[in-house]
C-alpha cells in the first residue's frame, strides 16, 4: 500500500497556482478601445447650454486615462469646451460644457489615441420667426403663417392655438403654408405645433412660440338672430369634405321668438344669445353636424328648414343636449334652404365656438 505524500500535493499546487497568477484578462488591457459621450444624442435650444461627459475605456469597458479631445464640426451651430469647474479625477472621465450658438444640426467628435466617436446635437430656435398673412385678421376669416428656409410644417402634425388656448381650425397644411381659421381670440403671440427643419432628424417635429403678435379684429361671420337675415355659410360640396367656420354668437341676448325654440326663460332654462346661418342645398344631401366651445355653458344647435322658426329640429334634437362637443348626426336633408341654429342654454357664454359640417 503506497503512502500518500503531502509535500509532493503541496508542491503541485503551489505550480498550478503559479501558473494562474496575474490578470487573465491582462491581455484586454492594450490601452483605449473605445470612447463613451454621454449624452450621444443632445437637443438643446438656441443661447442654452448644456453639459457632455467623455470617458475613454479599454476592451473590458473599464475607464483608462488618457489625453481627450472634444471639438465641434460646425461651431456657427454648436461650441464645446472644457467644464473647467470639474476636474477630471482619474484621467479618463472628461467634462464639457456645449453650447447651442444657431439653430441646426452638428456633430460633436470626441477623439483620444486614435480612437473616435461623434455626439449629435440638434439646435431648437427660440420662436417661430415665419410670417403671419396679416398681424390683424379677421376672426373667422382665414390666416396663413409661412414656412421659412429652415422651418418647414409637417402636414400631418401642424396647427396653431391663439392666445388663451384658442385652437385655430386648420383649414390646409402644406410643408411651406399652414392655413388656419382665425378664432376670437385676444391680441397675443401664438403657439405653432409640428414645425420641422430639413436638417433634423426624420420624423422630430418641435412647438413653438411665434415672434408675431396677432390681433384679430371684427367678425367675418356675422350671423344673425333672425332667419330672414341669416347669412349663408358653406357646406361641403364632395364626399369627406368638411368647412369649418369660427364664430361667437350675437352681442346682444336674444330671448325673442326667433332663437327661443325651448320657450321663456326660467331658471332651468334661461335662454340667451343666439346665431343663425342658413345654407343651401342644389340637390339631397347627407351632412353631420358638430359644435364646439371654450366655455362651461350649455350650447345647443339644431337644424331647420325653409321655413325658418316653424320648421325647427328638422334633424331631431340630437344637437340639443348637454355634450360638448353637440354633435347633429348623420341626417340626409332635402334640396333647398335650410338654417343652422347655435343657441346659449345656459352658463356662461364662450368666446370662441368652433363648427364643422362634414358630408360623410
Amino acid at each position: 500500500m503506497k503512502r500518500l505524500d503531502f509535500r509532493s500535493v503541496v508542491v503541485v499546487l503551489l505550480a498550478a497556482a503559479a501558473g494562474c497568477k496575474g490578470d487573465p484578462t491582462a491581455d484586454l488591457r492594450t490601452g483605449v478601445s473605445s470612447i463613451s459621450l454621454n449624452p450621444d444624442l443632445m437637443y438643446i435650444d438656441q443661447g442654452a447650454t448644456k453639459g457632455l461627459e467623455a470617458v475613454a475605456r479599454d476592451q473590458q469597458l473599464n475607464p483608462i486615462p488618457t489625453a481627450m479631445t472634444v471639438t465641434s464640426a460646425d461651431p456657427t451651430v454648436v461650441t464645446v469646451a472644457i467644464d473647467t469647474s470639474i476636474p477630471s479625477a482619474d484621467g479618463a472621465h472628461f467634462d464639457y460644457i456645449v453650447t447651442a450658438v444657431a439653430p441646426g444640426l452638428a456633430k460633436l467628435v470626441a477623439s483620444a489615441s486614435g480612437v473616435s466617436d461623434t455626439a449629435i446635437v440638434t439646435v431648437f430656435p427660440p420662436s417661430f420667426n415665419g410670417r403671419f398673412s396679416s398681424k390683424t385678421p379677421t376672426k373667422g376669416d382665414t390666416l396663413r403663417i409661412f414656412a421659412t428656409s429652415l422651418l418647414k410644417f409637417d402636414p400631418a402634425a401642424a396647427s396653431a392655438t391663439a392666445p388663451g388656448g384658442l385652437n385655430a381650425p386648420v383649414v390646409h397644411a402644406t410643408a411651406e403654408t399652414l392655413t388656419v381659421l382665425t378664432p376670437f381670440a385676444g391680441a397675443g403671440k401664438w403657439t405653432v405645433a409640428g414645425v420641422r427643419a430639413p436638417t433634423y432628424p426624420p420624423g422630430l417635429v418641435i412647438t413653438l412660440t411665434s415672434d408675431t403678435v396677432v390681433s384679430p379684429t371684427g367678425r367675418f361671420w356675422t350671423g344673425d338672430t333672425t332667419y330672414s337675415t341669416a347669412p349663408t355659410i358653406a357646406t361641403p360640396s364632395a364626399k369627406g369634405a368638411s368647412t369649418h367656420v369660427v364664430t361667437n354668437l350675437a352681442v346682444t341676448p336674444n330671448n325673442g321668438p326667433n332663437c327661443a325654440e325651448f320657450g321663456p326663460p326660467s331658471p332651468n332654462n334661461s335662454l340667451g344669445p343666439c346665431v343663425i346661418y342658413k345654407f343651401t342645398l342644389a340637390d339631397t344631401a347627407t351632412l353631420h353636424f358638430s359644435t364646439g366651445w371654450n366655455s362651461a355653458g350649455d350650447m345647443d344647435s339644431y337644424v331647420c328648414d325653409a321655413t325658418g322658426l316653424a320648421g325647427c329640429f328638422e334633424s331631431g334634437g340630437s344637437g340639443a343636449g348637454s355634450n360638448n362637443p353637440e354633435n347633429i348626426g348623420n341626417f340626409k336633408y332635402a334640396a333647398g334652404t335650410h338654417y343652422f341654429v347655435v343657441e346659449q342654454f345656459r352658463g356662461p357664454a364662450p368666446a370662441n365656438i368652433e363648427i364643422t359640417i362634414l358630408r360623410p
